[in-house]
């Protein structure tokens, strides 16, 4: 995610625009006759257009703060499920103004893979709201533990403290943010650890069923084989 820190500057945005208007209308004059009152009024407007434009990028666009744009997920219908969902989007989205504050590119694409695995929790969780439980600790703990060192670190940061203490702080929190990172992911994992393990034993079961029935390995080859032969002599009588 690509940060941004531009400072705005009124006056020099009103110097601009200024100038701007001021060669508009110099080079509106050059070009166009300015026989009638219109033709001035039309030189006054472009003038205006320009000079507003200047005076704007002149000033300088503040992009550090960004508005939020929160993905809504879909509710379950279950009351309890849901407001936690509620409340899990509600510290994702402070998640990312944290995340949009911090200059940082390394740690924001730490932040951006927290942000992922959580929609992913959640998402599971809405998909399959008897998992919602397995997800209490991710929710009491995890996750508003993760926006507390964020913000401490932003505030650090906006702060500009260089004392060896909060330098140390913030290193730690950097390599806290990997732990959580994979801690995240591991808990993802675990909400389909049982799907997982029911896919692998309806594997092990169709492969069963299909040896008993003489459908796997070089049997299977074998009867394929003997019934593409009967098939072919079949045929060769209908001829």
């Amino acid at each position: 995610m690509a940060k941004y820190n531009q400072s705005k500057s009124p006056v020099k945005g009103w110097i601009y625009g200024l100038a701007a208007a001021g060669l508009t209308s110099l080079g509106y004059a050059a070009i166009f006759p300015l026989y009638r009152w219109p033709h001035y009024l039309l030189m006054a407007a472009a003038a205006l257009l320009v000079g507003r434009v200047a005076q704007i990028m002149g000033s300088g666009l503040d992009t550090t703060q960004k508005a939020p744009t929160r993905e809504e997920l879909p509710l379950t219908g279950d009351e309890q499920v849901d407001r936690i969902v509620r409340r899990g989007q509600d510290m994702i989205e402070q998640i990312k103004v944290e995340n949009d504050l911090i200059p940082d590119p390394e740690l924001s694409r730490k932040i951006d893979e927290i942000e992922s695995v959580s929609n992913k929790i959640f998402r599971t969780v809405i998909e399959q709201p008897g998992k919602a439980p397995q997800i209490r600790r991710f929710m009491d703990y995890y996750l508003p533990t993760t926006l507390k060192m964020l913000s401490g670190y932003r505030k650090m940061d906006e702060r500009r403290l260089q004392g060896a203490e909060a330098v140390a702080v913030k290193q730690k929190i950097e390599t806290a943010l990997d732990v959580v990172v994979g801690a995240f992911r591991k808990q993802l994992n675990t909400l389909y650890q049982n799907d997982i393990l029911d896919i692998s034993t309806d594997i092990d079961v169709l492969e069963t069923m299909l040896k008993q029935d003489s459908l796997t390995g070089q049997q299977f080859t074998m009867n394929r084989t003997a019934t593409g032969g009967q098939a072919q002599a079949q045929a060769k009588k209908e001829e």
